[in-house]
């Protein structure tokens, strides 16, 4: 079989693309998007790519003793290890007939290793490992998370399926509901969970109705409380979701961002929802043209808040990645700051749970800018932390976020 007709052969080529760089989610989109898999092999490629990233250092170091060298192995049995790995600890398949199935699958691409998969997977026990690597997490981010969060309990949680979140708007729910498609209220008003359901097979979405979106990220939009007719200012705001929620709600936007092509996705997505926002592409660490009573400003960020949906990162996380990107946060600020019009709010927001990108950015902000003064935040969502702003809990599906609220002088 071909990766047309056999997740696990898909899983491995998608993961294979990872490993050289590739972010996991499109990745694997583009390959099913090929491919005329049922939805249960399909389901069973998804959990295979995103389950394998998840609990990667666990299966390298539980692999580790088994292996002579296992970074000279080739790609392909390495990367069938460890999906292979994964399926035999981490879900209830039998194994004699999964490792059967990956013994098949590096046979075809490789003969002469298939007795070293065979004989490695057989034999593949967890081993016992420290926390963080049995948590998935980098050493640096597990140890800040530890000692500024407490106790590790909700960490267990990013290692869990993210759940299809969708933003409804008017009519969305009503469509859902003529479709049978089985959803839930979300902690964030607006937002939906579906159950059973792809995003694609959602005639709401394909009706402009509905969105996908993190509850988390929506929050991020909702605490501008911009009214309808008011202007507001999305800096970095990429694919413009966060705009579109506001221009749902009847707000004259213009988001800003310095990536042409994100931007005309989010021109796609909003002529597709048939909503009005108006882009302009910018370096926003110049100061720009334009101001606005309501700014919000969603940081680009390590993205720490959004392992479960993006497990490829906790191979590309290093620390000395940190500093450079609180840097650029604090230049994205002092164009915000200058964008705020006197009396106006400023949403400081990022996917991220470091201090550095958060409390510590905002903290340092405050000491240079005494015009600004962090307002309170009530949260419909879990927080992990309360200070000049908020850390979100990245459980049950959320993301983790970091907002603040920060109120110019009048």
């Amino acid at each position: 079989m071909s990766e047309r007709d056999d997740p696990r052969a898909l899983a491995l080529g998608v993961l294979m693309k990872v490993g050289r760089g590739r972010f996991a989610t499109p990745t694997l989109d583009l390959a099913l998007s090929r491919t005329e898999l049922e939805p249960q092999a399909a389901g069973l490629a998804t959990d295979l790519v995103y389950g394998a990233l998840r609990r990667l250092r666990w299966l390298d170091w539980s692999l580790e003793p088994l292996l002579d060298r296992p970074e000279r192995l080739p790609e392909a049995a390495r990367w069938a290890l460890r999906a292979g790995g994964y399926e035999k600890l981490f879900t209830p398949r039998p194994p004699h007939a999964l490792v059967n199935a990956w013994v098949d699958v590096v046979g075809r691409r490789q003969p002469r290793l298939r007795g070293l998969v065979n004989a490695v997977l057989r034999r593949l026990e967890a081993q016992p490992a420290p926390e963080a690597v049995r948590l998935g997490l980098p050493d640096f981010l597990y140890e800040e998370w530890r000692t500024r969060f407490g106790d590790p309990g909700w960490m267990e949680d990013l290692n869990e399926p993210a759940p299809l979140w969708l933003t409804l708007l008017p009519g969305g729910e009503a469509a859902l509901a003529a479709q049978g498609v089985p959803f839930e209220p979300g902690p964030v008003p607006g937002s939906v969970r579906v159950q059973g359901f792809s995003v694609r097979r959602i005639k709401a979405f394909r009706k402009g109705l509905a969105q996908p979106q993190n509850p988390a990220s929506l929050l991020a939009a909702q605490l501008l409380e911009a009214r309808a007719g008011q202007r507001v200012l999305d800096l970095a705001g990429g694919a413009a979701l966060k705009a579109a929620w506001l221009a749902a709600r009847g707000a004259r936007v213009v988001s800003v961002d310095a990536d042409a092509r994100r931007q005309e996705a989010g021109r796609r997505n909003l002529a597709r929802l048939g909503l009005q926002v108006t882009f302009r592409t910018n370096d926003l660490t110049r100061p720009l043209d334009l101001t606005a009573p309501k700014v919000l400003l969603d940081a680009p960020c390590l993205g720490t808040g959004t392992l479960r949906g993006h497990p490829e990162l906790r191979m590309r996380l290093e620390p000395k990645a940190l500093a450079p990107m609180a840097r650029l946060q604090a230049r994205l600020l002092e164009t915000a700051a200058r964008a705020t019009e006197p009396g106006g709010l400023l949403v400081y927001s990022v996917c991220s749970l470091t201090e550095a990108e958060g409390e510590a950015q905002i903290a340092r902000f405050l000491s240079e800018h005494p015009e600004f003064e962090p307002l309170e935040i009530e949260s419909p969502v879990p927080l992990l932390a309360r200070g000049y702003g908020v850390y979100v809990r990245p459980t049950d599906g959320l993301d983790g976020f970091y907002y603040a609220r920060l109120q110019r002088a009048g």
